[in-house]
């Protein structure tokens, strides 16, 4: 599995495979604004022209967010989920952040067990943080310790 840096233009397939995932998915503009912006990255595993797993990522001097994670519900199971989430902490990492950050649904038990085995802590929460009703949970993992370069 190739797991690729994706641009703007990957904005209709990134929205095409965040329906797939979330009840309230983002539209391609949303990918597109995003993605536009010189501290955010993307990164996607594909299959037949369409993505199959997502990730999103926003970084800010030493720390970085993962906005989204998507993996197509067909292809669960896989280790997409991992691929894309070690890329894009690499690629964090090479631009200096020493700290990642995410938020997710406190009933998202798949992608807290994921989290989990990828080495992040649960730090906090957020009382509903989502539609005025689920918790965001907000996870956190140190990527370089102090003095490592991310090369």
């Amino acid at each position: 599995m190739i797991v690729e840096q994706v641009a703007a233009q990957s904005a209709e397939r990134m929205a095409a495979l965040h329906e797939k995932c979330f009840d309230h998915p983002w539209p391609a503009s949303e990918f597109a604004s995003l993605l536009s912006m010189t501290s955010t990255r993307a990164f996607a595993v594909q299959r037949d022209g369409c993505h199959i797993a997502l990730v999103l990522v926003r970084i800010a001097a030493d720390e970085a967010e993962i906005l989204t994670v998507g993996v197509d519900p067909a292809e669960r199971g896989k280790g997409l989920g991992m691929a894309v989430l070690e890329r894009a902490e690499q690629a964090v990492a090479d631009l200096g952040a020493i700290s990642l950050f995410l938020e997710v649904n406190q009933h998202n038990d798949p992608a807290r067990a994921l989290y989990t085995r990828a080495g992040y802590s649960e730090i906090g929460r957020r009382p509903r943080y989502y539609r005025g009703r689920d918790d965001a949970l907000i996870f956190r993992k140190t990527l370089l310790e102090r003095g490592q370069t991310g090369a």
